[in-house]
């Protein structure tokens, strides 16, 4: 009888317990006097294999179909030890794994009432709840180490963990061994007072509510849990219902029957022998978790913030994850929707910190505080990336700084020479040809009318060359008709033909057109000065905010991309404005400069503005 009621006790409690988990409050570190908590949780390891070894070999005269075999009673036993020590290697501050430790010791423990020694069955029957009474605080703590706190999840949830913790304990630890005074097992009991045949069955009762009530506290976190939460609940709460289930069945359709060959036992045994397998892939996560972050860095760097808040939601689980800035008021944060940033109830913030200035903050799943050190090291990089970033946008609006006052100061010259180098050639030019014609109609000196007609050749000649480099200082007529008629008056004159397609370019910002002109006529003067081309093919087409531009000829090819001090000053002021110019030049095959650069203009076709 006493043998049989132990089985039940064991697969039922143990199983229907399994799926209890907290929220996760602040994870925190503790020391001890003594022993470091890895080198204790070593000695207990040895400690409960060697009591493990010596109850097996105790109790294995007298097992029978009823009670749990040998093997089985070694390997679950056997996992929650090494389980217990893997999880206290990887975490020594969190309880779970001492935890897991006394879980498998308890385990042993119970089989000691199968023995027919006396002494020993007496024992036996005062532990035959003792891996439950471990387990419960067990699961209320689980993966964090402590039970949830009023602060984090609400007085609710703080009060009923802690009411499911006083009664488990005393069930396991207070009912059960009172019990023993007024239990008459087949096995003598040596304590015994009287026996009382209706409070084992009172005990048993009180333990399976006990049960129940932490399924129904399981099924209610699982509702609540945010994603990252669940996914640590999942191997738990499948394990958990699994076997809860099927021996919660087994216990109401008749407790002390000759169950152990039937469907529910085997999956109630079956759900416990995996039960401490599910508390290691808790702890095989977190290598997934580090194995996610060396992805992420080997991404980085991004192209966005945007970018950036969608690889750090990927790699930790948390579609909830937003990315803060420091608000341009300087109060606040704002997301990377440039919308204020308020975290959400149950939402945690870390700060993203380089060289002890704040350059954002991440709001985030609070379940993910319990694995340090991947959330750190997704701290750290997008501490890093934001920083990165932030210099990179202060760099590029430092070269659009230089590239456009080198832009208005060509256009002061330009100004200066129209309004003061070229009006004195033109009023000089009118003096002339007045002198020119005085001398005509009254007096005819042929030396002095060929002086006068050299001189004003030169002085014509001297304007067109003066205009033409105050055209290249500073193209006048872009700035007064638009980037598709400056590139026809440049291309006009050209000793090659020029292909110009511009497919119907809407108005684009002026520092774009004004760097795609220069590109256009760095490129047609190189072709000119080293390429041996018959002809030049210009492209601009506009798609998707960007300007794609070409210069193609059918020259000798073979140019090196990076030479030329010309080709070196475009590409640093097309990276000023985010764009990109590259150079594919084969031997015999020509030369081809290409140009992408970001608009902020949608094509007329369908896109919006």
């Amino acid at each position: 009888m006493g043998r049989a009621v132990r089985r039940s006790s064991r697969t039922g409690t143990t199983a229907l317990a399994s799926a209890l988990v907290s929220r996760p409050p602040t994870v925190h570190r503790f020391s001890r006097a003594g022993l470091s908590p890895r080198r204790a949780a070593v000695a207990l390891a040895v400690a409960g294999t060697a009591f493990g070894g010596y109850v097996l070999v105790v109790t294995a005269p007298d097992r029978y179909s009823d009670s749990t075999s040998t093997l089985f009673s070694g390997t679950v036993g056997g996992l929650y030890l090494g389980a217990g020590l893997l999880a206290r290697l990887r975490r020594p501050g969190n309880a779970v794994g001492l935890l897991m430790l006394l879980v498998g010791i308890g385990w042993f423990a119970e089989d000691l009432q199968i023995s027919t020694h006396p002494v020993v069955h007496t024992v036996g029957l005062f532990l035959r709840s003792a891996s439950t009474g471990f387990l419960i605080p067990l699961l209320l703590v689980f993966p964090y180490g402590r039970l949830r706190s009023r602060e984090d999840d609400g007085a609710v949830a703080a009060v009923a963990d802690r009411v499911l913790l006083v009664v488990g304990c005393v069930v396991a630890f207070v009912l059960q061994p009172i019990d023993v005074f007024f239990f008459a097992s087949t096995t003598e009991n040596l304590v015994l007072v009287h026996d009382v045949h209706w409070l084992r069955p009172l005990t048993d009762i009180v333990q399976l509510g006990c049960s129940a009530a932490v399924i129904t506290v399981l099924l209610w976190r699982w509702t609540r849990a945010s994603r990252p939460y669940r996914r640590e609940l999942a191997p738990l709460l499948a394990v958990g219902l699994a076997g809860g289930l099927a021996s919660g069945l087994d216990a109401a359709l008749g407790a002390g029957r000759q169950w152990s060959h039937t469907p529910l036992i085997a999956a109630a045994h079956l759900s416990t022998l995996c039960l401490p397998l599910a508390f290691l892939a808790g702890v095989w996560r977190i290598r997934l978790g580090r194995t996610a972050v060396a992805e992420l860095l080997r991404r980085l760097p991004l192209a966005s913030r945007g970018e950036l808040r969608h690889e750090l939601a990927r790699t930790l689980d948390d579609e909830s994850l937003e990315l803060g800035f420091p608000a341009p008021d300087g109060d606040g944060y704002v997301g990377t929707d440039g919308r204020r940033l308020a975290p959400g109830p149950g939402q945690w913030t870390s700060a993203l910190e380089r060289g002890g200035r704040r350059v954002g903050v991440l709001v985030h799943d609070p379940a993910l505080r319990e694995d340090r050190y991947v959330l750190e090291a997704v701290v750290s990089a997008a501490a890093l990336e934001l920083d990165n970033q932030a210099l990179i946008a202060e760099l590029r609006a430092s070269r659009r700084r230089v590239v456009e006052a080198g832009d208005e100061q060509r256009r002061e010259v330009e100004r200066a020479l129209h309004d003061g180098a070229q009006q004195k050639f033109i009023n000089l030019g009118l003096q002339l040809r007045i002198a020119r014609r005085r001398l005509d109609r009254e007096a005819s000196v042929p030396e002095l009318a060929a002086l006068l007609d050299g001189a004003l050749a030169t002085l014509e000649k001297g304007h067109a060359e003066l205009r033409m480099a105050a055209r290249g200082i500073h193209p006048v007529v872009l700035s007064e008709a638009g980037l598709v008629t400056a590139l026809r008056s440049l291309t006009a004159d050209l000793p090659l033909p020029v292909d110009l397609r511009t497919d119907g370019l809407p108005p684009l910002p002026e520092p774009v057109e004004l760097t795609a002109y220069y590109v256009v006529k760095e490129a047609i003067s190189n072709v000119l000065k080293h390429a041996d081309a018959h002809g030049i093919r210009v492209d601009l087409h506009h798609a998707d905010a960007t300007l794609n531009l070409s210069v193609t000829d059918d020259g000798i090819g073979g140019a090196h991309p990076d030479g030329g001090t010309g080709l070196l000053g475009l590409r640093h002021r097309v990276s000023a404005y985010d764009g990109t110019l590259t150079v594919r030049s084969r031997p015999g095959e020509g030369t081809a400069v290409m140009v992408t650069l970001p608009t902020g203009t949608r094509s007329e076709k369908g896109e919006p503005t």
